[in-house]
């Protein structure tokens, strides 16, 4: 789209069409997964779904059953003795334990249900195929046995190419550095084919909770038309105290990440309304920015202007509309304002819903990594899983890194440390044995991935 041809889903003169635009109920269906209902994911169809958006393959109407007698009816002939089929189908079909082999098998996990299960999960999975902007593998390098590599090539005769609407990217990346990040550790880990299998949930929650919290914290910053980088948002591993003098956990920890999670339903549903062409791919609303500062179009304030006030009127809001509101821009800022303002108006049921919605978000993207503290309340944490994950990720195809470029590589996934966490960090290293120092000051110290 080019920004001379920016349009906005507003039309300036046409009331009844501006106020077709408009429900008193808000919307919300891209840049995050969870709504106000519904947010029960299945983690492990999540894992198949994003299999399948990586892989590009499908397997729609084969089921496990004919799949395990396909394998029992290729193998028949090659066995030579045929009770050795019901030691075969012990060991990895009558507990799934196929699905511990090669990735390929998890396909089956993202088979479409009856029920609106399906729905649920691809709405998770599309936050990561999202993210994913396209990129995809052919197959995993895993090392296979010959009975393995027998079943699997079973499963690929009966996959198809998936092209469906469902695993085609819609968004433009809002977090470009968080896209690319985890586009780098996943290709990563696909080297590592057993290793994925381990943590493939783990690895994904991460991301999800990742995303979402600096994405809270870069809503604010639309203005500057510039793609957001990572802000500081502080972590203790999860056997530390969380002392009130520690100024970055308190302030810059879970409470930020808590309070700006207030931002996420009003602006991204505001953006929703406002996406310039519907039909193609979503902009972040800094990229909205950016074409509207860039746009040679005289008419776009007025447009704004309309939707703002429009959206004030059917929402019987009593924000005062600015007196010195000139540009596009300053009425995206009045219309954003809105949007945040009708959540807190005491008149209207809400407050309680947006009260619901960080619960939920909190509940279902940030499990795992907030833990309550006593007095010092509520902390957001890193497990020892969790880090051995991330070092690795990080340490990627390197042989080991320097301390400090390993700190850098969790910022640049969102992950903040203070110094004392520093140093429970080196010595947890040196307990698992993954830490070398090359002097006694600790200036040089590399940390090694367990992989």
């Amino acid at each position: 789209m080019t920004t001379d041809n920016l349009t906005l889903p507003i039309k300036a003169g046409l009331p009844q069409t501006v106020a077709d635009k408009f429900q008193n109920k808000n919307t919300l269906s891209s840049y995050i997964p969870i709504r106000t209902q519904g947010n029960d994911f299945d983690w492990s169809s999540v894992v198949g779904l994003v299999l399948r958006g990586l892989l590009c393959k499908k397997i729609e109407k084969y089921n496990y059953q004919d799949f395990t007698a396909d394998c029992k009816n290729n193998l028949q002939n090659k066995l030579g003795e045929e009770a050795f089929w019901s030691v075969l189908e012990d060991m990895y079909f009558t507990n799934e334990n196929i699905f511990s082999v090669t990735p390929e098998f998890l396909l089956f996990k993202s088979q479409k249900s009856q029920d609106n299960k399906y729905t649920r999960d691809m709405r998770m999975a599309s936050l990561f195929i999202n993210l994913l902007q396209g990129q995809q593998i052919e197959r995993f390098e895993s090392n296979l046995n010959f009975l393995e590599e027998e079943f699997l090539k079973t499963l690929l005769d009966k996959t198809e190419s998936d092209r469906d609407k469902d695993f085609q990217v819609t968004e433009s990346p809002y977090l470009p550095y968080i896209a690319e990040a985890f586009k780098r550790d996943l290709e990563f880990l696909t080297g590592y084919p057993k290793y994925l299998l381990d943590e493939f949930e783990r690895f994904l929650a991460f991301y999800g909770f990742a995303y979402t919290a600096q994405l809270s914290l870069s809503l604010s910053d639309w203005k500057t038309g510039e793609a957001p980088t990572a802000k500081p948002l502080y972590f203790i591993m999860d056997h530390e105290r969380a002392s009130s003098e520690r100024i970055h956990i308190k302030k810059h920890g879970y409470k930020l990440f808590s309070e700006s999670s207030f931002k996420l339903f009003p602006f991204l549903s505001m953006l929703e309304n406002l996406q310039p062409n519907p039909e193609k791919l979503k902009k972040p609303l800094w990229q909205l920015a950016k074409d509207i500062k860039s746009s040679e179009r005289s008419d776009l304030a007025g447009y704004i202007e309309n939707y703002a006030k429009m959206f004030r009127h059917n929402r019987k809001l009593e924000t005062a509309i600015p007196e010195k509101a000139e540009t596009a821009i300053d009425w995206l800022e009045y219309a954003l304002k809105l949007a945040e303002e009708q959540f807190r108006d005491p008149k209207t049921d809400r407050p309680g819903t947006i009260k619901k919605y960080i619960k939920a978000v909190e509940e279902n993207m940030a499990t795992g990594f907030v833990q309550a503290r006593g007095r010092s309340g509520r902390v957001l944490v890193l497990t020892q899983d969790h880090i051995i994950l991330l070092t690795n990720l990080v340490v990627g195809k390197e042989e080991k890194l320097r301390f400090h470029e390993l700190i850098i590589g969790l910022q640049q996934r969102g992950i903040f440390v203070d110094k004392q966490t520093e140093q429970e960090l080196i010595k947890f290293y040196e307990r698992i044995g993954n830490v070398e120092r090359m002097s006694d000051s600790g200036d040089a110290v590399y940390v090694r991935k367990t992989i």
